[in-house]
């Protein structure tokens, strides 16, 4: 017998387990089901030619293809599924009330998940939605070429083992020294920086979006004239000397993706946040204890 791919057994426990716990004892053979015939069975579990071709459909859609490539293998581990389910009936399992909970939480899951599916399928942005997107929020789509040198201490994760913060300090004095005596940035990042990303590079990062890269070193960078170098800033990482090379726009076609998620995202949530206000959803205060009240917001400066 072949072996199931190793995605085998998770896609049986996530989609076969709960469609087993579904099936109902084999038809009678004075009742054959011919247009649906049971493919698979043990004791009194079976699965039908639909049903098998269902769980397929369910699994994840990068593993369909190999589960339909291996048939056999998979309805071998269906039918020690089946098995397992038959002797879970037998030991009264099915009507512990753990189980219950998890099966009635499974089935709503499932049922919320296919609303939320279709919610999506038909909440995608228009062009002029995304174009407008676009234009209204070009700060976030902003792009900076940009290159550092990196001086790591003791305390930096990965950093250099025995160097103090007052030595790193010290190093980090004399790059910037040698920059500001006309040293090629690229040279001295690949003689002394620390970051190993990067350093054989001549220090370059590449294109920078807003949010890429911890605060203080997006602050430093900001602030920064095309061609000047910064200061030394200190970050968790250890000390930067950074220098933009480039300031551009992300294209429209390379944003695209990015505006049409957020903006599905916002339509979606806006839709369930609807569904969710008409349900008239009720909560036990006296069991569950009151609401918290929504935190104040900051108003902005």
């Amino acid at each position: 017998m072949r072996s199931l791919p190793s995605f085998g057994v998770a896609v049986l426990l996530a989609c076969g387990a709960a469609l087993g716990a579904q099936t109902k004892p084999a038809a009678s053979p004075a009742q054959p089901a011919a247009t649906d015939p049971v493919v698979i069975s043990a004791g009194t579990e079976h699965i039908r030619a639909s049903q098998f071709s269902a769980l397929i459909k369910a699994a994840p859609a990068e593993n369909q293809t190999a589960m339909l490539a291996n048939k056999r293998a998979v309805a071998d581990e269906l039918g020690k599924m089946l098995a397992l389910v038959a002797e879970a009936h037998r030991r009264g399992l099915d009507r512990d009330p753990g189980f219950q909970a998890q099966m009635m939480l499974a089935r709503d899951n499932a049922l919320a998940k296919s609303v939320v599916d279709k919610l999506q399928a038909t909440a995608v942005p228009t062009p002029a939605l995304i174009q407008a997107y676009y234009t209204a929020h070009a700060s976030e789509f902003a792009q900076t070429k940009v290159r550092h040198i990196l001086v790591g201490d003791n305390e930096t994760q990965g950093g250099p083992a025995a160097r103090t913060q007052a030595a790193a300090l010290a190093k980090v004095a004399q790059v910037a020294a040698k920059l500001k005596a006309g040293a090629d940035f690229a040279t001295v990042a690949k003689a002394d920086s620390d970051d190993p990303g990067s350093k054989d590079k001549g220090g370059e990062l590449g294109e920078i979006s807003p949010g890429q890269t911890v605060p203080e070193f997006e602050a430093a960078m900001n602030k920064l004239a095309i061609g000047q170098v910064s200061d030394p800033v200190h970050t968790r990482y250890g000390y930067h000397i950074i220098q933009v090379e480039a300031r551009s726009t992300m294209p429209l076609d390379q944003a695209k993706p990015i505006i049409q998620d957020q903006l599905t995202s916002q339509a979606v949530n806006s839709a369930i946040d609807k569904i969710a206000a008409e349900s008239h959803i009720v909560i036990s205060d006296s069991y569950f204890g009151p609401a918290k009240p929504p935190a104040p917001t900051t108003p902005h400066p």
